[in-house]
């Protein structure tokens, strides 16, 4: 890669990562308001639910990264028709496609991390965020705060110190789930790991109120279940928490498995629009017969026709997960996007 090739690779980048970053974080901002009512209704900390709702990020700069690369393109090449740096290399007998080829370079390393994402971190951040959101609604998770009542289906725990990372000093307990005998814990130290409580240094004293008899057991170490006082149910997977190998494969549930054969080849599909709007910038700013008095025409333009072809992209992705027959119209339109800009490109290099 030349000089001219490095220069423009870099300047495409960074503006890329800019406004990946900011359009991601106003996205993001829309997603996690949904989810604002957690804060109120639940126990959970504003720095987990900032982490919680991290995972979104993940399929939000999926869709975004591509718009915001040809739009960072089209501003890049759009510096170089207004500073006639474009008039300059053509007259210096600089080719378009030299011009060209670092904007493809690009398009292509983010279409292999789109795949990447597709088949591997998106499944595993849904996964994440689902099992947390699972968490969250059925408190399985406690809270983390010195003093707090944990508190469920008779099941009851007071920490009167919290140390840090889920780590308890002089815990009390209340099990009152069976009416006829109720337990009462005291331990010097607790803590909570994958959903187990597990005390340390401490006494039970089972309350019957049958017999009137109380007993007295002492302990080194305790665990509960706290799923088993929950009483939840495994949460089922849905589809976007599988890899992509996984989408093929058949469930019992025939709406599942329309839903996962259209999210699999919606994913292997949606990361060639990077490639295709990088392409409409390129004959858009570059190859376009503008004015320089006109030349933002060409920046509505590729605005307009990437809401369409996007938005277009979504329709389809929403009519295969319901008829078959419009899975085909993922890899129609790709092709067809495709095959159009390199007519357009063709064409407008002969004139």
């Amino acid at each position: 890669m030349n000089r001219l090739s490095s220069a423009i690779f870099f300047r495409i980048f960074w503006a890329t990562i800019y406004s990946t970053i900011t359009l991601s974080f106003c996205a993001w901002i829309v997603q996690s308001s949904r989810y604002m009512n957690m804060l109120s209704t639940t126990s959970i900390s504003l720095s987990k639910f900032f982490k919680f709702t991290s995972y979104l990020s993940i399929d939000i700069i999926a869709v975004i990264l591509p718009i915001s690369l040809a739009i960072s393109a089209a501003f890049v090449y759009q510096r170089f028709v207004e500073s006639n740096q474009l008039i300059a290399l053509q007259a210096a007998g600089i080719s378009p496609e030299k011009i060209l080829s670092p904007l493809l370079v690009l398009a292509a390393i983010i279409t292999v991390y789109l795949y990447a994402n597709n088949a591997y971190v998106s499944p595993m951040a849904w996964k994440e965020f689902r099992a947390q959101e699972f968490n969250i609604k059925n408190n399985i998770d406690p809270p983390e705060n010195a003093g707090s009542i944990f508190s469920a289906n008779g099941f009851s725990i007071y920490a009167n110190r919290y140390v840090g990372n889920l780590y308890f000093m002089d815990v009390f307990i209340i099990d009152a789930r069976n009416a006829d005998k109720t337990y009462a814990y005291f331990a010097k130290s607790g803590t909570i790991r994958n959903n187990i409580l597990m005390l340390v240094h401490g006494e039970r004293i089972d309350i019957d109120f049958e017999t009137h008899k109380n007993s007295l057991l002492y302990f080194k170490a305790y665990n509960c279940n706290l799923k088993e006082i929950f009483q939840t149910e495994n949460r089922a997977a849905q589809a976007n928490e599988k890899f992509i190998y996984e989408l093929l494969t058949k469930n019992d549930d025939e709406e599942l498995t329309l839903t996962q054969t259209a999210l699999f080849h919606q994913k292997m599909t949606a990361p060639m629009l990077a490639i295709i709007f990088s392409l409409l910038a390129f004959i858009l700013i570059i190859l376009a017969p503008y004015r320089r008095k006109s030349s933002y025409l060409g920046m509505v333009a590729l605005v307009s026709i990437i809401i369409i072809i996007q938005g277009t992209f979504f329709w389809i992705a929403n009519a295969s997960a319901k008829e078959p027959k419009f899975i085909s119209l993922n890899y129609a339109l790709i092709a067809f996007a495709i095959s159009i800009l390199i007519v357009l490109i063709a064409r407008c290099r002969r004139l």
